[in-house]
């Protein structure tokens, strides 16, 4: 506890934060994915978290890499900033990092506990959803002044997006490969597969452009861990996976999470403890929320959004596919997904739904 005491006083102390004096001050939060956290009642009153990197996650040793970390960090820090111009409060004001082998760290604001499915009723739900929605399209109208297209680098003095070429023809490419994966599957799959869903997926590529002008700072990490309540019942949103990319992918991409992800993986090691199969209903009404939320009534908006939901959930189907042709599976996809046996059992449940893919919701279709 010592050594550890030692890091969090040197993080507070170079965060510009008053020095810690009594263990009494420390709390441990717990760990995620990634890092360990600690929450720290700082005698001005003020709770702030510190996070450390993990030495081992998804069963691997982490290597300590100084450009990635800082694209991490830097990515998150840029994300919160306009997050926060956007909606003030929805992300941890106030977040400093260090960089630095075994002194690495995050030091945020504390935004309040995880949302508990089981608790939540079904008017919370929604609301809690629609929340999100609003955020996310106020979000993705938003300048964010970052070069290029994907996932974030470091280039030595800034972050932008990994890709530096064109933004139209990546899209373009990206298209054709979804197209090919699933095609891919659809012929080694055992089972059957509707002829209709390919042409649906042909369907959703023909009008699938991106270019510059409406790439946009999205979040690919919005699972009910990662949303938080204040004590006032003010939402807030916590580590963040910076992509520059589509915003409605990304809106997408929530959906098929909370519709589809997070249900069906309840049984991997990475979300058993969550138990979401048990809150089916409690996500498909945030997910409901979100993109009533997120749309605003643009009936072409929503078109688009359930298309990229479509997308996301083949891809899934595809890529889960792949996973059990592998001759050994590494520990990292054990964690994430679960052991092969499960993962085999998981894709005729997905291509259930991707049949079943509903694409309006009852009362539009009631209209």
């Amino acid at each position: 506890m010592k050594e550890t005491f030692e890091l969090i006083d040197f993080a507070l102390q170079k965060s510009g934060l008053e020095a810690l004096k009594d263990t009494t001050q420390v709390q441990y939060l717990g760990e995620g994915a990634w890092h360990q956290a600690y929450l720290i009642q700082l005698r001005t009153g003020e709770p702030v978290v510190v996070r450390f990197p993990k030495q081992e996650a998804y069963g691997r040793k982490i290597e300590f890499k100084e450009a990635a970390c800082y694209a991490e960090y830097a990515g998150t820090k840029a994300y919160y900033e306009l997050a926060n111009r956007v909606k003030p409060g929805i992300c941890p004001e106030f977040f400093q990092y260090h960089v630095e082998k075994d002194k690495t760290f995050t030091v945020e604001s504390y935004a309040g506990k995880a949302i508990k499915l089981d608790t939540f009723t079904f008017m919370e739900a929604f609301q809690t959803g629609a929340e999100l929605g609003e955020f996310f399209r106020y979000m993705h109208d938003a300048e964010h002044g970052l070069r290029g297209f994907g996932y974030l680098k470091w280039n030595g003095t800034n972050i932008e997006g990994e890709v530096q070429s064109s933004v139209s023809e990546s899209m373009k490419e990206e298209n054709e490969e979804y197209i090919t994966d699933f095609k891919e599957f659809i012929n080694k799959y055992d089972g059957t597969i509707h002829p209709e869903v390919m042409t649906r997926l042909e369907e959703c590529m023909q009008d699938r452009t991106l270019d510059d002008s409406r790439v946009v700072l999205a979040n690919q990490d919005t699972s009910p861990e990662n949303v938080l309540l204040h004590a006032d019942g003010r939402l807030s949103l916590i580590d963040p996976v910076p992509i520059l990319y589509s915003g409605d992918s990304l809106a997408g991409n929530f959906l098929n999470n909370y519709h589809t992800l997070f249900p069906t993986f309840f049984n991997s090691p990475r979300y058993a403890k969550h138990q979401f199969d048990l809150h089916e209903e409690r996500l498909k009404t945030i997910a409901d929320g979100f993109i009533e939320g997120y749309c605003n009534g643009d009936s072409e908006k929503k078109i688009r959004v359930k298309q990229e939901e479509f997308i996301q959930l083949t891809s899934l189907t595809a890529s889960q596919f792949t996973v059990i042709q592998s001759k050994e599976l590494t520990s990292e996809q054990r964690i994430r997904y679960g052991e092969k046996k499960v993962i085999k059992n998981r894709i005729p449940e997905l291509v259930r739904r991707i049949e079943a893919f509903r694409w309006f919701d009852e009362k539009a279709e009631q209209n």
